[in-house]
């Protein structure tokens, strides 16, 4: 008899361990509404120590296994909560992980449905568990592949525009080198051009000695009719 009561004064005399009390939503539960927090609360409080908040956390995920929320719950004594807004309408799983205050940790899950009464639900959930103050990735920007329109002044328009415009290749002088300023040179006129001023030098020629033969002529009549005169 003394051993049993001796037993059961032991058994009272030793802490109880910490459980969970209640929760946002209720385990097993269905709610219509976004609950905007969700949130779990235990018999004791919670050990919130500064810079070890990854010993107390809450993860919200779907059916599909999506993650909701982001990342970041907050102690505040027994409860720990977690901002929230649901996707559509299914299953949901909070899975708790805490440590209260005898230094023993408490985790499990709070199971629940969330049936909108519109039908409509909110935003998709991540494929990746949230991890708090964390920047979401920037969406890559698709950038549009840029034309460069070509030139008139390039070499290639000018080619084309001397090619398309009748006689501008042939009345170019040509250019065969250039001077000691930098300037071209234009060469000499073509040699048949040359050629052709030949035949006016020839008959400015005859020309002359047609004239010095009249003159050879009239001079010697001169004579002989003075001579006749004298006999």
């Amino acid at each position: 008899m003394h051993a049993v009561l001796a037993a059961v004064a032991v058994t009272l005399l030793l802490p109880a361990h910490a459980s969970v009390i209640g929760s946002t939503p209720q385990d097993g539960s269905a709610v219509t509404e976004q609950p905007g927090t969700v949130s779990v609360v235990l018999n004791e409080e919670i050990i919130d120590v500064p810079g070890g908040q990854s010993a107390n956390a809450l993860q919200l995920t779907d059916a599909s296994g999506l993650y909701y929320g982001d990342g970041c719950a907050t102690v505040d004594g027994d409860t720990i909560s977690l901002d929230a807004e649901l996707g559509a309408a299914g299953d949901y799983t909070l899975a708790y992980q805490v440590v209260s205050a005898d230094g023993h940790a408490v985790s499990g899950e709070i199971a629940f449905a969330f049936e909108p009464v519109d039908g409509i639900g909110g935003p998709d959930g991540a494929t990746e568990a949230p991890v708090c103050d964390a920047a979401a990735p920037a969406a890559p920007v698709e950038s549009e592949p840029t034309t460069t329109e070509p030139s008139a002044t390039e070499p290639a328009a000018t080619e084309a525009a001397a090619l398309e415009t009748p006689g501008a290749a042939t009345d170019a002088p040509e250019v065969t080198a250039s001077s000691d300023q930098g300037a071209p040179i234009e060469s000499e006129a073509p040699a048949e051009e040359a050629g052709g001023q030949l035949p006016f030098l020839a008959i400015g020629v005859l020309a002359v000695l047609a004239v010095l033969a009249v003159i050879a002529y009239r001079a010697n009549r001169l004579r002989k009719d003075r001579a006749a005169d004298d006999a």
